[in-house]
């Protein structure tokens, strides 16, 4: 057998695949060449037959492909600007106005510290939420952290503005404008970029048929996917069944505005005929379980997320934004989704350890157009993979490192993340930008955005100064 090549073996580790047969290796070791994945084995196989430059030895923790988060706003600077108990529309309509009124700068340092927030929880791939003012700011930045993400325009909609609701001055609701913009991100989809583009409503009622039309023949013209946010609330499906004269998903079906290349976010208020309209289209749904529990969202008790996931429906994870989703970590949003469904369902086997990893990584990988490409450890893939330490009190004693990795040690035992054959996360900070940096430049706009809003914290308890 001929000597394969590598310029870096990570070795010595419990190795997740996440392959069709979802094998797992005891004592596994996995060989990357550039950015791709040449061979995957175990240890002494490894060993015996890839030169390597270099190697990580895992310690016996976990190596698994790292997550892919279907459903992000970056705007974690805003974190606090909302006080915990205020209503819904007033956190919609605060951030209406921070969109409004954000600048270069700012959304530079939102997207760094998203980023890298990410991928310090094992995040390797993102798809960001339409709802960037700078996108091609936020790509270079982005990218500058060394993680992979998909980009769509900015706030492209053009169905007039609720009665109630912040109307956005620089992205107006208008369909001259949105169709001007659209496939604009698709620039980037040369090559193999690590920021790529894709086409991206905002949704939620907010697109006409006409604009929808033009999306949905753009997605499937390109090969790449069309998201937008749908049916998060009874109230949207409500406002939805009034405008268009019957269910969101029955109406865009009839219309042929949904296929295989469709991810739909959120997805709570689905009825039981729009569900397999989902299924029938080969569509993926997007999770968000911490943001619809935390937001109240009253068609969260009743969402059929798991009913379509046993139904074969791909169903992947998403954070959205910092302020409902609490944190850009998955493994929180899998934890949540997995609570909830047993509780839901009233049964402990409705939900698994290894149907979080599904969702996280091969789930993502799907609702992202890149199953082929990234989701599991496999020879020809891109090598995004996550190491995580067992040198942690929840990681012990190490009996099932899945379940450990699922219940108990969540992002604090990611030790290491490898995207694109890089490492961009190692001993706890990112590889390849500076975090304290960053960090000053969060801080800089948050007092910036602040005072231009005229916002202030809202404190319960009385703060001495």
């Amino acid at each position: 057998m001929s000597e394969i090549q590598a310029d870096l073996v990570v070795r010595n580790g419990f190795v997740i695949t996440m392959n069709d047969a979802r094998e797992c290796l005891e004592r596994g070791a996995v060989a990357i060449l550039g950015n791709k994945i040449v061979a995957v084995g175990t240890d002494r196989d490894i060993a015996g037959t890839v030169k390597a430059k270099r190697a990580i030895d895992a310690q016996g923790g976990v190596i698994h492909p790292g997550f892919v988060d279907t459903h992000v706003h970056f705007m974690n600077t805003v974190r606090g600007a909302v006080p915990d108990s205020a209503d819904t529309s007033i956190m919609m309509n605060t951030f209406r106005r921070w969109w409004d009124s954000v600048e270069e700068e700012d959304e530079r340092a939102a997207t760094l510290l998203n980023c890298i927030e990410m991928l310090s929880n094992g995040t390797t791939c993102f798809l960001e939420a339409g709802t960037l003012q700078f996108p091609d700011l936020a790509a270079e930045a982005a990218a500058e952290t060394g993680i992979r993400g998909l980009i769509g325009d900015p706030f492209l909609w053009d169905v007039p503005t609720p009665a109630g609701t912040h109307a956005m001055t620089r992205a107006p609701r208008d369909r001259n404008r949105s169709l001007k913009l659209l496939g604009g991100q698709l620039k980037r989809n040369k090559g193999e970029p690590l920021i790529r583009g894709c086409v991206v409503l905002f949704g939620l009622g907010s697109a006409s048929d006409e604009l929808m039309q033009a999306a949905k023949e753009l997605s499937d013209s390109h090969q790449v996917i069309f998201s937008q946010h749908q049916s998060f609330d009874t109230h949207d499906g409500s406002a939805d069944e009034h405008r268009l004269g019957k269910r969101a998903m029955c109406h865009y079906a009839d219309h042929d505005l949904v296929g295989e290349n469709c991810t739909f976010s959120h997805m709570n208020d689905l009825t039981a005929d729009e569900a397999e309209i989902v299924r029938q289209a080969g569509m993926s749904v997007v999770w968000c379980p911490v943001t619809s529990m935390n937001l109240g969202a009253g068609a969260a008790k009743h969402a059929r997320h798991l009913e379509m996931l046993r139904a074969g429906v791909n169903v992947s994870l998403a954070s959205d934004g910092a302020v409902s989703g609490c944190r850009y970590d998955i493994g929180l949003q899998g934890l949540v989704g997995l609570l909830s469904s047993r509780a839901k369902s009233e049964n402990k086997l409705a939900f698994s350890a290894e149907d979080v990893l599904e969702l996280a990584t091969r789930g993502g990988a799907q609702a992202v157009g890149m199953l082929d490409q990234i989701g599991s450890i496999e020879p020809g893939k891109y090598a995004d993979l996550v190491i995580r330490t067992t040198d942690l009190p929840e990681a012990q004693p190490i009996t099932d490192p899945i379940q450990a990795l699922v219940y108990s040690c969540g992002s604090k035992s990611i030790a290491t993340v490898i995207v694109n054959g890089e490492i961009a996360w190692s001993g706890g900070q990112p590889a390849r930008v500076e975090a304290a940096m960053i960090y000053d430049l969060a801080r800089s706009s948050r007092r910036r955005m602040w005072a231009k809003l005229s916002l202030a914290p809202e404190g319960k308890w009385p703060l001495l100064v």
